[in-house]
């Protein structure tokens, strides 16, 4: 099998859009930056998706395996850990600061819609015609359409939204106030007011900041450029990792999941869980990936890494293309301790390892919890390795990271590699036995 590409042309692939239209302002290539800007809008959206549906599915398994009460418990033990450091913020009296990273979770939702904040003496007001997260599952109508994943709860409020209900409640009980509140229009929109309490009667945003801190960094360029402005050098740099916020909140939570789920089955009911709420929505990209050549393929999930904040490089083999991530942007940054706001670290509540091999942890002792979901990923594509129309997009190597410092390692394999070759350990690790099948 023929190499494609030059290390060279692999580095240029590894780059993200930013550098790319950083390439295009300097040049003055006004047709391809908008291109690229409209490109980098869209980075997350896979990620995003995948991360929505797998999150609302966690809280309905909860609720479905141990009644709602259960899963309400459970919920109120995440969210007093998701709003730990938010807690210590407020406590602290920078309420501006914990007010703005709240909003700057929301802004982050690949498809929300936020309006400019309002602002009193007694409270900082957000009104999001669309929720990203939860508003965008209910405006789908999947609450109506599937009650036993995303809706069915007592109260009418459907399964994402009683995760975002729950962080409200501990922040809340936390501080010993009605902080954060929500309330729930039509058509995915919400309403999110903000009290204050150390600053009643002070302005904590300009008027400028109440317009900005609802708006992307690229919906800012992109407007820019349409108004004939193309200083926006400073919008495109670094905009990858503008997702953070988000993104990090989002990895933290499963991972809590993760570990309420260990602790009521242990790493047989996790695996579990990972089937039935991570499989399906993961599996749900398996046709566009088939339909893709090889050089459409690496290049998106060169994309798809930047947008997971991770750091990686590309090298490439015969069968396969190999990109060596340091570290990647979920597992690897948890391991390392690196999430946004220092909200995370293993050996804290809800933050376990898992001692004991098992094929969701890819027979690992003393494994990152949240690398499950990496395992099961495995599992949903080399169950099938042997039919070429499969396709084998995203297989980890679950053996790579084995100390925070490690890099991972994912392989992303041509069309026409010959399944029969894909090294035994990557199927040994995840608890399975290659099929030595040959084509005709």
């Amino acid at each position: 099998m023929s190499r494609l590409y030059s290390e060279r042309e692999l580095a240029k692939i590894a780059r993200p859009f930013e550098w790319h239209a950083l390439e295009a302002l300097r040049a003055g290539d006004l047709t391809r930056l908008r291109a690229l800007l409209i490109d980098m809008k869209n980075g997350p959206a896979g990620l995003d998706a995948l991360s929505g549906h797998t999150l609302a599915r966690k809280a309905a398994k909860l609720r479905r395996d141990f009644g709602e009460a259960f899963a309400l418990d459970a919920l109120a033990r995440i969210g007093a850990e998701l709003m730990r450091t938010w807690t210590q913020q407020f406590q602290q009296g920078d309420e501006r600061g914990a007010i703005a990273d709240l909003i700057a979770v929301f802004r982050e939702q690949h498809g929300a819609r936020l309006d400019a904040l309002r602002e009193d003496d007694d409270s900082v007001t957000l009104d999001m015609p669309l929720c990203g997260s939860g508003g965008k599952l209910d405006k789908a109508g999947l609450p109506q359409k599937h009650p036993d994943w995303y809706g069915g709860w007592s109260d009418g409020v459907s399964s994402f939204c009683q995760i975002c209900k729950a962080c409200q409640r501990a922040l809340n009980a936390a501080l010993g106030a009605e902080i954060w509140t929500t309330e729930k229009g039509a058509n995915g929109a919400c309403r999110a007011t903000f009290a204050k309490r150390a600053t009643r009667g002070e302005r904590l945003f300009s008027e400028e900041e109440r317009a900005g801190l609802v708006r992307t960094r690229v919906d800012q360029a992109i407007e820019r450029l349409d108004a004939g402005d193309s200083d926006i050098g400073e919008l495109v740099e670094s905009q990858r990792k503008d997702w953070k916020p988000w993104h990090d909140f989002g990895i933290v939570l499963l991972e809590y999941f993760y570990a309420i789920a260990l602790e009521q089955g242990g790493a047989d009911y996790l695996a579990e869980v990972l089937e039935q709420t991570y499989a399906p929505a993961f599996n749900a990209g398996f046709p566009r990936y088939a339909a893709m050549s090889d050089d459409e393929l690496v290049r998106e999930i060169a994309r798809t890494w930047n947008y997971h904040c991770a750091d990686f490089t590309i090298i490439e083999e015969e069968d396969r293309f190999v990109f060596r991530l340091d570290p990647c942007g979920s597992g690897g940054r948890l391991f390392r301790g690196a999430v946004w706001r220092d909200m995370f670290h293993y050996g804290d509540r809800l933050a376990p390892k898992m001692a004991s091999p098992h094929r969701i942890n890819f027979n690992r002792r003393d494994a990152p919890t949240c690398c499950t979901h990496c395992a099961a990923a495995n599992r949903a594509q080399l169950e099938s390795a042997s039919s070429p129309g499969d396709p084998l997009f995203f297989v980890i190597d679950g053996h790579a990271q084995t100390a925070p410092g490690a890099p991972c390692r994912c392989y992303v394999y041509k069309k026409d590699a010959r399944r029969e070759d894909i090294d035994p350990a990557l199927f040994e690790q995840i608890g399975l036995v290659p099929r030595k099948e040959t084509r005709a």
